[in-house]
């Protein structure tokens, strides 16, 4: 005669509902759902996570498009009569001329303040006089030299710099991208807890305000691959510039799309009715029998 019971075949089949697991991964619908319940350090730590990941990729992204234009141009520069002294660059020669270029990036350099110099990639560094030029489809930016400068900048000077330079430069634009994507993402993330908030309460779905914001800090995580996929995309040269920066813009728009989903995954704040089966967690205790019922009473 077997001794086991509804309770232990049914646990034994696998047929009682499980427990909801720990929040670890915001590309589904209930995975996202999960992190409004998780801990703030722990969403905050997968959020730095993620974005770190794709600060990485934007990293790869310069090192293989636009440091090896650098190392060309840096290659170019005269042995000698280059200098940056009291924010003016001076340079030997009197033409203008592009020093090194690709579909990506391009460098030049006008020694005349009114010299025009066509451009050919998607951005160009140009060396002026006075000030250093960047130049793109969308127009130009120039930054003034520092006036306080006095350095030597002939081709051995110039490239013995920029090497031990080139690495710091990339871990400080590293990190600079993971925190301005963590500022974004936070920002876009407090701006929309109220509206979720509101929507919750009018579907009747179970959520604090917090966790309407780690619920819109998973979305984000979850659409970071986007602007991964989109950095890869420019650099191997599938998608042009003008569609990178639609992918950066289009990101925020799949996150809320994404929070959405989450939000739809969780459970309806309608309680329900105790179970009468003492098993069941929740169940009523049976009311004792009065007096009057016990025929031994």
């Amino acid at each position: 005669m077997s001794d086991t019971t509804p309770h232990t075949r049914a646990r034994a089949e696998g047929t009682l509902p499980r427990r909801r697991g720990a929040a670890w991964q915001p590309f589904s619908g209930g995975g996202i759902s999960r992190f409004a319940e998780a801990r703030a350090g722990r969403t905050i730590a997968f959020l730095t996570g993620f974005a770190l990941t794709t600060a990485l990729v934007l990293g790869w992204a310069l090192h293989t498009a636009w440091w090896p234009v650098l190392d060309r141009a840096i290659l170019e520069f005269p042995e000698q009569g280059v200098a940056l002294r009291g924010g003016r660059l001076t340079w030997p020669e009197s033409g203008a001329r592009l020093l090194a270029d690709s579909p990506h990036l391009g460098v030049a350099v006008q020694p005349g303040d009114h010299e025009a110099l066509g451009r050919t990639a998607d951005l160009q560094l140009e060396l002026l006089p006075g000030s250093l030029r960047l130049a793109g489809i969308a127009g130009f930016v120039e930054l003034p030299w520092p006036t306080n400068a006095q350095v030597p900048l002939g081709r051995v000077e110039a490239r013995a710099g920029w090497e031990a330079w080139r690495r710091p430069v990339l871990g400080a634009v590293i990190a600079s991208a993971t925190a301005a994507m963590l500022v974004v993402w936070s920002l876009w993330t407090l701006i929309l807890a109220p509206v979720v908030r509101v929507v919750a309460l009018l579907s009747r779905r179970r959520i604090t305000l917090g966790g309407c914001w780690r619920l819109g800090a998973a979305a984000c995580m979850g659409a970071s691959p986007v602007l991964a996929l989109g950095l890869a995309g420019y650099v191997m040269r599938w998608i042009p510039w003008p569609a990178l920066a639609a992918v950066v813009a289009a990101h925020l728009l799949i996150a809320g799309l994404q929070l959405c989903w989450g939000l739809a995954n969780r459970p309806r704040s309608d309680s329900k009715a105790p179970s009468d089966n003492p098993f069941q967690p929740g169940a009523k205790a049976s009311a004792p029998r009065g007096s009057r019922d016990n025929p031994f009473g």
